[in-house]
């Protein structure tokens, strides 16, 4: 029996200048870290963060929950937020669980050495025992002339993804569409969100006004919750795999489409 690796087609990676990357984090939970509540040690990684994420807040843990009724974000605790200058990456440290966020992601290599130094810090001060889930997420929000309705997208992204015509067989508009398709994997799980939406899925940066109007969400994460030892370098490593099969699915779904050219910036 062929493996999913066999089956998925493998595209040369690229650079795509006109990108719709709403969100990319990473992120890893481990038991509770009681050491986060001891003043001299949250002083001691303020002061290892500070010169690269200067900004630094308590803020709320907050998960995007899908429903029938829509896209709304839920409240998941708190957290020690960090971020760079220009606030385009922000990390999360809580007594549970470290992440790392941007809205500029470019190249996985960057992405994990950022995750790994970060990793390294909370190894350092919090010295967490184990591993309880570690997670890719990349959220796509993909708004192109051609999508204004559902039927456009048809054209735009491959046809295996959307399923029923739903347009052609109850008649009318189709306003929304929500699916999601869950895999579990030899290493881990994979979980695809997609749908027709209005608005945005990822909450506005400070200062800016949140996304409106049509567009197709296309949410992948790759995760793990096997429980295991605490290993920086293992994580790093598990990181890179996960990006290349979420980037191998990523284009299966543009394939070489309108589309795609779009968001090389060719059309």
């Amino acid at each position: 029996m062929a493996t999913s690796e066999e089956l998925l087609p493998n595209y040369k990676r690229e650079y795509l200048s006109n990108q719709q990357l709403a969100l990319s984090l990473v992120q890893v939970r481990f038991p509770a870290l009681a050491r986060l509540g001891d003043e001299k040690i949250l002083t001691g990684i303020k002061a290892a963060m500070s010169d690269e994420y200067p900004l630094i807040t308590q803020a709320a843990i907050m998960n995007m929950v899908i429903t029938p009724q829509g896209v709304s974000q839920a409240p998941a605790g708190s957290a020690w937020q960090f971020s760079t200058i220009n606030r385009q990456w922000v990390v999360q440290i809580s007594e549970t669980s470290v992440s790392l966020e941007t809205r500029r992601y470019q190249e996985i290599e960057d992405f994990a050495e950022r995750f790994t130094l970060l990793l390294r810090i909370v190894v350092e001060y919090l010295q967490p025992k184990y591993q309880l889930r570690l997670g890719l997420r990349y959220v796509n929000e993909f708004r192109h002339p051609g999508g204004k309705s559902h039927a456009g997208w048809r054209q735009l992204l491959n046809p295996e993804l959307l399923g029923l015509n739903a347009s052609e067989l109850l008649g009318g508009a189709v306003e929304q569409t929500i699916g999601e398709v869950r895999t579990k994997r030899a290493d881990g799980t994979v979980l695809l969100r997609h749908g027709f939406l209005n608005g945005t899925t990822v909450a506005p940066q400070e200062g800016q006004e949140p996304k409106t109007g049509p567009f197709y969400l296309l949410d992948m994460d790759y995760y793990d919750e096997d429980a295991k030892r605490f290993n920086v370098e293992s994580v790093a490593a598990q990181i890179e795999r996960y990006n290349d099969i979420l980037y191998r699915v990523f284009r299966w779904i543009i394939g070489d489409s309108e589309l795609y050219q779009f968001l090389r910036g060719d059309a």
